[in-house]
């Protein structure tokens, strides 16, 4: 299967799951962040987290459903709930070439 790009959006479940969450994490360094949440079927590439009740992720993944696996791995699945979302079109100024964009609805 071809991996595609897919943002989630993520909440706590209450503010138990948020303090043991942000407990869970807050002695790991960036790199086993990422490799907590790693699988041969899904990885996440950026990670945003604020104050707010919502923070997002960006995985490059096969499904949906091995994203919420990868997550079972590294035992955050209990705690939150995630909304996975495809996203047909990915650019970044990291990786810029003059290429016509993809239209999503295509």
């Amino acid at each position: 299967m071809t991996k595609k790009h897919f943002i989630c959006t993520h909440t706590w479940l209450n503010e138990d799951a948020k303090k043991a969450g942000t407990e869970a994490t807050s002695n790991m360094t960036e790199r086993e962040f990422f490799d907590s949440v790693k699988t041969d079927k899904a990885e996440t590439l950026a990670h945003w987290m604020g104050k707010e009740d919502f923070f997002f992720c960006h995985w490059y993944a096969d499904s949906a459903d091995d994203i919420m696996d990868a997550l079972d791995k590294g035992g955050y699945h209990e705690l939150m709930i995630t909304m996975p979302s495809e996203m047909q079109r990915f650019v970044s100024v990291d990786n810029m070439k003059d290429r016509k964009l993809i239209n999503p609805e295509d």
